[in-house]
C-alpha cells in the first residue's frame, strides 16, 4: 500500500501544472491592442543569475520605484512614411509607441518601435521618429532577434544588428549590437503580480554606441555590455520578469498592477554666469526624478556630480545623465568672462545687434566711431572660429555669417580703445 501511495505521489508531481515545463512560441508574444503595465526597481535581491531545470524563483519581495505602460498597435496604424521602411520592406506586423529617441536631449514626436512576430521568431526591426518635422527611420540592417520559436530548454540563437540616424546639422547616432541567447532554465516564478510557470532566457549583448554632436564638434563613444534574464510565460506578451545587469547597475522590470506614477528624469546646472578670467569654478549637476543610481558624464570628459574648472574664456559646459533604467537627461551652462573695474569691456547692452536671431547677415552698431575693427567669432564652447578686420566707419560693422551652422555663437569686436562682446543665434 505504501508503494502505491508513493507511485501516485510521483505521478501527481510529474503531471502537476505547478512544475510542468512550458514551450513558448508566437502566440505568447504581444498582440495589437495590448496595454501591459510594468513596475521597475533597482533594488534586486542577489542570486538572480542562478537557474536550473524545474526550479522555483521567488521575487515576491520586489518593491516598485516607478511604473510604465507598454502598449502595442498594428504596424499599419503607424504613420505612412514609417510603413515603407518597416512594413513593406521589413515585414513588421507590430509596433509600440515610444516618447524618446536614443539621442539624449532631442525631442521627438510620433516615435515607434517595430517588431515582426512570425512562427519562427520575434524580432526587433528598429524604430522611427519625427525630429524637427523630419521623419527618421532607424532600421536595423539585420533584425535583432529577441526570440527564436519554439523556445525550449537548451535552445540557443544569436544576431548582429546595426543602424545609424542623423539629424542634419545637429547630431548623429549609430549603434552596433551583438546578441547571444540561451534558454537556460524553467520552473515557477513568483513576483508581486503572482505565481506562474515560466521558461527563462538569458541574453548577452555587446553594444557599441556613438553620438556625434555638431555644435560641439565632438563625438562620444559608449561601449556597453549587458546581460538580460527574462522569465517568459504562456500568453503574457512580455516577460513576467526581466532583470538587466549592466556593470554595477541592476534593474528589475515585471508585469504588475497599478501602484504609482513615474517621475521624469531632470538635470540642472543652474543659470548661466560670468566670472573673472582665471576664476576656479565648481559646477554641480542637480539630478531629480528617474531611477538612481545615476551615471554622469561631462563634455570635459569628467564624470561625477561636480567638476572644477579654471575659466580662461567663454565656455559652455554640458552634462549627460543616465539613470538605472537607461533614461537620459542633459543640461548646459554658459560661463562667460567679466572684467574688473578699469578695463574697457562693453557688454551687449552697449552694442546694438540686429537681426538676432539671424540667418547669417548681421549688423552691429558700436558706441564709438572708429576706422577699422577686428571681429572674432567663437563657438558656444569658446573655440575661435574666425577672425578678420572689418570696416567700422560711422560706428557700424556688418558681417556675413551665412557659412556657419545653426547654433549659438559669441562675437567679440575689438577697436583701438574698446572691446565689445555679445551672443548671437543663427537660424537658417
Amino acid at each position: 500500500m505504501k508503494k502505491i501511495f508513493l507511485f501516485l505521489c510521483a505521478i501527481g508531481w510529474i503531471t502537476s501544472p505547478m512544475y510542468s515545463q512550458i514551450i513558448v512560441n508566437q502566440a505568447d508574444m504581444p498582440s495589437p491592442g495590448d496595454s501591459l503595465r510594468v513596475s521597475i526597481t533597482n533594488v534586486v535581491p542577489a542570486g538572480y543569475a542562478k537557474t536550473a531545470m524545474d526550479t522555483a524563483w521567488n521575487y515576491a519581495a520586489l518593491e516598485a520605484l516607478s511604473q510604465r505602460v507598454d502598449t502595442f498597435v498594428n504596424a499599419t496604424a503607424t504613420p505612412t512614411g514609417y510603413q515603407l521602411f518597416f512594413v513593406l520592406l521589413g515585414g513588421a506586423n507590430l509596433a509600440s509607441p515610444k516618447g524618446s529617441s536614443p539621442i539624449p536631449g532631442i525631442p521627438v514626436s510620433q516615435g515607434y518601435s517595430f517588431f515582426k512576430n512570425s512562427s519562427t521568431s520575434f524580432s526587433d526591426l528598429g524604430a522611427a521618429y519625427t525630429i524637427q518635422g523630419l521623419p527618421l527611420p532607424a532600421k536595423y540592417d539585420i533584425p535583432d532577434k529577441l526570440y527564436q520559436f519554439p523556445i525550449t530548454p537548451g535552445l540557443t540563437w544569436s544576431s548582429t544588428s546595426n543602424f545609424a540616424i542623423t539629424v542634419p546639422g545637429v547630431v548623429s547616432y549609430s549603434t552596433h549590437r551583438i546578441r547571444t541567447n540561451l534558454a537556460d532554465g524553467w520552473g515557477n516564478l513568483t513576483t508581486p503580480f503572482g505565481t506562474f510557470q515560466t521558461l527563462r532566457v538569458k541574453s548577452t549583448l555587446a553594444i557599441h554606441d556613438s553620438i556625434y554632436i555638431d555644435s560641439l564638434a565632438a563625438g562620444f563613444p559608449f561601449n556597453r555590455n549587458i546581460i538580460e534574464y527574462k522569465w517568459l510565460a504562456k500568453g503574457k506578451g512580455i516577460p513576467l520578469l526581466q532583470i538587466t545587469e549592466e556593470g554595477n547597475l541592476v534593474t528589475a522590470t515585471w508585469r504588475d498592477i497599478y501602484r504609482m506614477s513615474a517621475q521624469p528624469l531632470t538635470v540642472s546646472l543652474g543659470p548661466d554666469t560670468a566670472v573673472l578670467k582665471g576664476t576656479v569654478l565648481t559646477l554641480h549637476a542637480t539630478v531629480t526624478g528617474g531611477t538612481p543610481p545615476y551615471q554622469i558624464f561631462w563634455n570635459t570628459l569628467d564624470s561625477g556630480n561636480t567638476i572644477t574648472v579654471t575659466v580662461q574664456d567663454i565656455q559652455t559646459y554640458t552634462v549627460l545623465v543616465l539613470d538605472a533604467l537607461q533614461n537620459f537627461g542633459t543640461a548646459q551652462k554658459i560661463v562667460s568672462i567679466r572684467y574688473p573695474p578699469g578695463v574697457e569691456e562693453h557688454r551687449s547692452d552697449n552694442l546694438q545687434v540686429y537681426p538676432n536671431p539671424t540667418r547669417g547677415n548681421i549688423h552691429f552698431t558700436l558706441s564709438e566711431n572708429t576706422g577699422t575693427a577686428e571681429i572674432q567669432i567663437y563657438s558656444s564652447q569658446g573655440k575661435l572660429i574666425n577672425s578678420k578686420s572689418v570696416d567700422a566707419t560711422a560706428a557700424e560693422v556688418n558681417a556675413d555669417l551665412t557659412a556657419l551652422n545653426d547654433g549659438i555663437y559669441y562675437v567679440r569686436i575689438l577697436t583701438e580703445t574698446q572691446t565689445y562682446t555679445t551672443k548671437i543665434q543663427i537660424l537658417h
